[in-house]
């Protein structure tokens, strides 16, 4: 596989990392509720923008037949973040950040009921070797390893996410009315920030808001997340259409090693040996998964949906 046909999958997890970082910080210093809420206001005027640019903001009206799609994606792209929070209320982040990476599996789960699709021993092996390097990364401590309360939680987020990249996919290909990636992205940031605003009323923290005008580093922290949660629209749903599903989740767990990278060097914490060798286990894990499907790969039909 070229190098240009790669760039949108190692992109990606450059973005998504970034994007993480700068919504931790963002999260510091305001509610999780109110953080989604600007997030996906600045999302949602960037992609009008761009929208605009390309004169599709029409096609946000011709969604017959497919709006329940995209309602749907929406309301698990919520359902995610807010299970996701949840589980940090109950449970160390540490195990929450692992358990997230569950999703691979949940990819290849569904690819196997719903498409079909078959996977051979050594594809699984290379799934599990990559998600044993991500538990490494992200510092999880294996002796006391329990499924808790907030376990439940995380769990179901990975969920979610998995289940959504599929709808989102059934939307991009609808048979009848197939939707354009702007348009998918803007009604699952328009859904998802509506639903952060009404739980953020009934939460009480939509006064947090205000502290954007007080503090310039939690205005900028938020800008760069909102741009990087554009981005991921831009991207995640671009490597969606032309890729599987479970290759693109596959190289998003390059995603936690890219926000230790970029922790390290902007706020100079370092990366363990467990951490290093986590990394360098995803990263022979993802080189054999690649090897696995080379025969795909010189036959070109890698980018099948299924």
């Amino acid at each position: 596989m070229s190098l240009k046909k790669v760039l949108p999958l190692i992109g990606l997890c450059f973005i998504w990392g970034g994007y993480y970082v700068a919504s931790q910080q963002t999260v510091k210093q305001m509610s999780v509720f109110d953080t989604g809420i600007v997030i996906r206001f600045l999302t949602m005027i960037l992609l009008i923008v761009i929208m605009g640019a390309r004169g599709e903001l029409k096609q946000l009206f011709h969604v017959r037949g497919v709006l329940w799609k995209l309602l749907l994606i929406g309301c698990l792209g919520f359902a995610l973040d807010l299970t996701a929070f949840i589980g940090l209320t109950l449970s160390s982040a540490g195990t929450g950040t692992a358990l997230l990476k569950c999703d691979i599996l949940f990819v290849n789960l569904i690819s196997c009921l719903i498409y079909k699709k078959h996977f051979r021993g050594i594809e699984w092996l290379m799934t599990l070797v990559m998600l044993f390097g991500v538990f490494l990364v992200v510092g999880v401590d294996f002796r006391h390893f329990r499924v808790d309360r907030g376990s439940i939680f995380f769990i179901l987020s990975a969920l979610f996410v998995s289940m959504n990249a599929f709808v989102i996919k059934s939307a991009q290909l609808d048979q009848k009315n197939p939707q354009s990636d702007d348009t998918v992205a803007f009604y699952n940031n328009f859904v998802t920030m509506i639903l952060f605003f009404i739980t953020s009323a009934f939460m009480g923290t939509l006064g947090q808001l205000s502290r954007l005008g007080s503090s310039p580093g939690l205005l900028i922290w938020s800008i760069l997340a909102g741009l990087g949660q554009t981005g991921i629209y831009l991207v995640y749903y671009f490597d969606l259409r032309h890729f599987p599903v479970w290759i693109v989740k596959t190289f998003l767990l390059l995603m936690p090693i890219v926000a230790s990278l970029l922790v390290f060097f902007l706020f100079g914490d370092r990366m363990t040996a467990s951490e290093m060798i986590g990394a360098a286990i995803v990263l022979l894990g993802g080189f054999g998964m690649l090897l696995c499907e080379r025969g795909k790969i010189r036959k070109g039909t890698l980018l099948e949906g299924r």
